[in-house]
């Protein structure tokens, strides 16, 4: 029986590798829902070739203006993100959350309250949720499986040893395409500049994160939130190639790793079939050397700033993460310097208050009023 798939950011990085996978594979997977917030030339193409029955575009401006002739017969369309409820009511296996940023927040929650497995590549979602996140997963008998290649490649290695043998976790780091500039390098990089990463393909969101290191701080968010493991057991080491993704150092002294080529379609296809092992068709390429840096957090604050927003608690990393949207819109919309980000998501992670939210209601009062904070410290700088 094939296994039911909904994609949401079908039209993104993640869902385009995701969709590739399947037509690979199309004996073990059907797409019956897809999402995109307005794309809906691509969207077209998608619902041709793989008919799913359900789609969504969470702009809802579109309901007026889209073609509805552009697609098959017999789909069903909704429109807005306040649909999410009624799309994802639907039959269906496994959602693929490949959503970017905090607007992947709520098809999350929706999902896990229907018990369903996540392949969550949204960590905004992990890291805004928080406690109410894992709590919710627990209750409902959800299962989040990790779409990040960090995070896949630990749980690959963590599903084998019981919490109190593990002494620490560490998460690698490309560098992104900046990692030998000094401070004052930094500042004066471009857009163009940090939308060009050595190693991954990705959407310019998450190549400026990758750019800046905040990804890194996020994912060693994640990391804690996914794993239960405080923030001084978990380590960022700089890995330029790439093909190590993450390593489990035991409490007898033995260190695990687990390495594959850097190409996000491993994680995305382990979440795919996941709890099972497959043979993916990923070419292996040859390894020649593998090299390794400290990180420098003077120059790259990122790791340091997401450390002090875990030991303030859940308020604070929704802070970190809503101030790092919107400074990252802001310096791809040329209103602040490369250097600026770093500034704002540490003065509007220092602005939190401590502690958890009590609901998913104040998870999005916090993200609100931490986006408005972060709007005034940009407005300050322009």
């Amino acid at each position: 029986m094939k296994k039911k798939i909904i994609i949401l950011g079908a039209t993104g990085s993640i869902g385009q590798s995701t969709l590739e996978i399947i037509k690979h594979f199309k004996n073990d997977f059907e797409v019956v829902g897809i999402s995109s917030h307005q794309n809906q030339s691509r969207m077209v193409e998608i619902s041709k070739y793989f008919e799913p029955k359900n789609i969504i575009f969470t702009d809802l401006k579109l309901e007026k203006k889209i073609n509805k002739l552009g697609f098959n017969k017999g789909s069903k369309l909704f429109f807005g993100s306040d649909s999410f409820s009624d799309f994802l009511n639907i039959d269906y296996d496994l959602l693929i959350n490949g959503i970017s940023g905090f607007a992947g927040l709520q098809p999350t929650f929706i999902a896990v309250k229907k018990g369903k497995d996540i392949a969550i590549a949204n960590k905004e979602s992990i890291v805004a949720g928080g406690n109410l996140l894992i709590e919710q997963v627990k209750k409902y008998g959800s299962r989040l499986i990790p779409v990040d290649s960090e995070h896949n490649a630990l749980s690959q290695i963590l599903k084998n040893y019981h919490l109190e043998e593990i002494e620490r976790i560490t998460i690698t780091a490309s560098g992104g395409p900046f990692r030998k500039d000094n401070f004052e390098m930094l500042r004066l990089r471009k857009q163009t500049d940090a939308l060009k990463h050595p190693t991954w393909e990705m959407g310019p969101k998450n190549t400026i994160d990758s750019a800046t290191l905040m990804n890194k701080g996020l994912e060693v968010i994640e990391a804690s939130i996914l794993f239960s493991l405080p923030s001084n057991k978990i380590d960022v080491l700089v890995h330029p190639e790439s093909i190590m993704h993450g390593l489990v150092t035991l409490i007898d002294g033995g260190i695990i790793t687990y390495m594959s080529q850097p190409d996000m379609k491993i994680p995305i296809f382990n979440a795919l079939y996941f709890p099972k092992i497959s043979k993916h068709f990923v070419k292996q390429k040859s390894i020649s050397s593998l090299n390794f840096y400290n990180l420098n957090e003077e120059i790259f604050p990122s790791i340091r700033i997401a450390r002090i927003a875990l030991e303030k608690g859940f308020i604070a990393t929704n802070y970190f993460n809503a101030s790092n949207e919107v400074a990252v819109k802001s310096f791809l919309d040329e209103k602040i310097k490369f250097t600026d980000i770093f500034s704002i998501v540490e003065k509007v992670t220092n602005l939190s208050s401590k502690g958890n939210p009590n609901s998913i209601e104040e998870v999005f009062k916090y993200d609100k009023l931490a986006r408005e904070l972060s709007e005034n410290e940009v407005n300050k700088i322009t």
